[in-house]
């Protein structure tokens, strides 16, 4: 019985002289397994595949040693040899920490501001009034194809976007010397949330770019818009997170805090609340990206949550984004409710794939400047963005 048992598991090893490397790929990752003399080690292992390790990691490894038994073909005498068996699981790494992340916005904003050109007047109307730079949805990283998109979008198109239309609005702001500028962003700065390319949830997105580099060029680009409003007049810059990336929205606005600390041109407005609210005179306004039921509720919320600027201010308006406009829900863009108008910021940038297959296509890429009476009430809104196509 003993000697059956031998012979049969001698029977099922591999030869002595055998030479088996296999590779599968089950998902995302990467298994292999060697039998042979040669490949004795995991790293032998990962050298033979040319497993890229830049990109992946290993999750589990294995690697034993035997003897196998084989008789000279011209003697009969038995050869003993020393055969290997190796196994290595490789899964795709991580990618960036969120302290990898930061350090990268960090190292953005230590480089040369790229500031919007604005054009100077030649003599300024006595300061009055609050002027109001909205930036929604601008998706750094988004990336779009003209001929399946029906427009082309990467990093360099969306700085070049954003900066020209914040150059011209801006140069509008200047020319009415308004006593305070408001800079709020409505969310989604960034296209995607994660190293994977996913937005904070988990959705898979095309994207142009690795994460370091849009946010390098997202937040360059953002710097620059600010510190440009600064030298309209004195400037709150306001932040909101978005649904596509709401973990670095928080990390983007702490750069923000860091590198205006000691500007007394630039206020960063440092609470991290989904909702804020900024008042000047008669005017009590509302900030949010708008992706949350709340924003069925708007009106009832900003009269619970800022109640006494409430009681002070005639005029109460939300800016809310999200929908890129036509692609909302909602069928009205600009909404009164409760005395409240509510309003949906169109996005500068155009649909891509995804937008484009369902039908949310037609919107007008734009950025919006509003200008306030001190009294309470609009003055005047303009629009700047990329000529329609």
């Amino acid at each position: 019985m003993a000697q059956a048992a031998t012979k049969a598991a001698v029977d099922a090893a591999p030869p002595a002289d055998a030479e088996q490397v296999k590779v599968r790929t089950e998902g995302a990752a990467i298994e292999a397994r060697s039998c042979s003399r040669t490949i004795r080690t995991v790293e032998d292992l990962l050298r033979h595949i040319e497993a890229d390790m830049t990109r992946y990691e290993v999750a589990a490894s294995e690697a034993t040693k035997w003897e196998g038994m084989s008789a000279d073909k011209e003697t009969g005498r038995p050869i003993v040899t020393e055969l290997f068996r190796v196994f290595v699981r490789l899964r795709p790494k991580a990618g960036p920490s969120v302290r990898e992340c930061v350090e990268a916005m960090i190292e953005a904003a230590k480089g040369e501001i790229r500031r919007p050109a604005v054009r100077k007047p030649a003599r300024k109307p006595r300061a009055d009034g609050w002027a109001m730079l909205v930036i929604a949805d601008p998706h750094f990283g988004k990336y779009g194809w003209r001929r399946t998109a029906g427009a082309d979008y990467d990093l360099d198109i969306a700085t070049r976007f954003v900066t020209e239309a914040t150059g011209e609005l801006l140069a509008i702001a200047s020319q009415h010397n308004p006593e305070r500028i408001t800079v709020a962003t409505l969310g989604d700065v960034f296209h995607y949330d994660s190293p994977n390319g996913t937005t904070t949830k988990g959705t898979p997105l095309e994207r142009d770019g690795r994460l370091p580099k849009m946010l390098n060029t997202g937040t360059d680009t953002m710097l620059g818009v600010i510190d440009a409003a600064g030298n309209v007049a004195p400037c709150d810059t306001l932040v909101v997170a978005g649904n596509h990336d709401e973990a670095l929205t928080f990390a983007f606005q702490r750069i923000l805090m860091e590198r205006f600390r000691n500007d007394r041109r630039v206020r960063v407005e440092q609470d991290f609340t989904s909702r804020k609210y900024l008042t000047h005179g008669g005017n009590l306004v509302g900030f949010t990206h708008g992706n949350t039921k709340a924003r069925r509720k708007l009106p009832q919320l900003m009269a619970i949550e800022a109640a006494a600027a409430w009681a002070k201010c005639p005029y109460r308006e939300w800016h809310t984004a999200h929908f890129h406009h036509q692609a909302s829900e909602v069928t009205r863009p600009i909404d009164t409710i409760d005395g409240v108008i509510v309003r949906t910021a169109p996005a500068i940038c155009p649909p891509d794939d995804w937008h484009a297959n369902e039908g949310y296509v037609g919107p007008r890429q734009a950025m919006e400047l509003f200008l306030y009476d001190t009294a309470g009430g609009l003055a005047s809104m303009h629009v700047a963005g990329p000529r329609m196509q």
